[in-house]
């Protein structure tokens, strides 16, 4: 298995009275995750924090050590902790009246071996940095909002339906590549471009986390922001 480090902030902001934003992060399974929670009264917050936890217990190595086939098994495993996720942050909301109508996004990055696997619901993103060139391999599930505000509109979350649809895509790894996976509290208020900069200008991972969450705030940080970069 290839050797991953990771790094991850989150951040209040300056505008939210609570973070909803949620994340995990082991270099040892190679694995990350980003929730950012939609909901009244803590909603938000549970919804993400349901949807890590979930995710996060369920994705470990599969059992057999036979090769062929494991991309897809693992592939699989993902997809139905997603799908678990999902189940239990409805469960939750349907035993919970406070918690009605809560969701949240989430992406995971499971990097395996030379491969990494990418999978994402809503509008939190990955992206990759590889030879200065930033790439995002994610598509936002959302619509832009009617009244031009800073938040867009979902057209998927995880809780939002009986059944969620998950993006996936199997991707090889180089050495010297950066994942970045973000909530859009960093990706509205800072850009593709200020990402670009933050990169260029700090080889230090933890240098890296810290002053893209400074941009944000320097940008008014109207979102909770949460970032986890993973050097690979």
């Amino acid at each position: 298995m290839a050797t991953v480090i990771l790094h991850a902030r989150t951040d209040i902001g300056f505008v939210r009275t609570n973070n909803e934003d949620s994340y995990f992060a082991d270099p040892e399974r190679g694995l990350a995750i980003v929730a950012d929670g939609m909901g009244g009264h803590a909603g938000g917050e549970v919804a993400s924090k349901i949807a890590v936890d979930t995710i996060s217990e369920q994705l470990k190595s599969p059992d057999s050590m036979w090769p062929f086939g494991r991309a897809q098994r693992e592939r699989k495993l993902i997809v139905s902790s997603v799908r678990l996720a999902n189940r239990r942050v409805r469960d939750a909301a349907q035993q919970d009246t406070s918690l009605a109508g809560m969701g949240t996004t989430v992406v995971v990055l499971w990097v395996r071996g030379g491969r990494a696997h990418v999978a994402h619901v809503g509008d939190s993103r990955i992206y990759r940095y590889r030879k200065g060139g930033l790439v995002q391999l994610t598509r936002d599930h959302s619509w832009p909002s009617e009244d031009g505000s800073m938040r867009n509109v979902l057209t998927r979350a995880v809780g939002a339906e009986d059944n969620v649809e998950i993006d996936h895509r199997l991707l090889d790894v180089l050495s010297g590549d950066i994942f970045l996976l973000c909530s859009d509290g960093l990706t509205r208020p800072v850009g593709d471009e200020g990402i670009v900069r933050a990169l260029r200008e700090f080889n230090k991972g933890e240098e890296a986390s810290q002053r893209l969450v400074d941009l944000a705030k320097e940008n008014g940080a109207p979102d909770n922001v949460t970032v986890v970069l993973a050097y690979c």
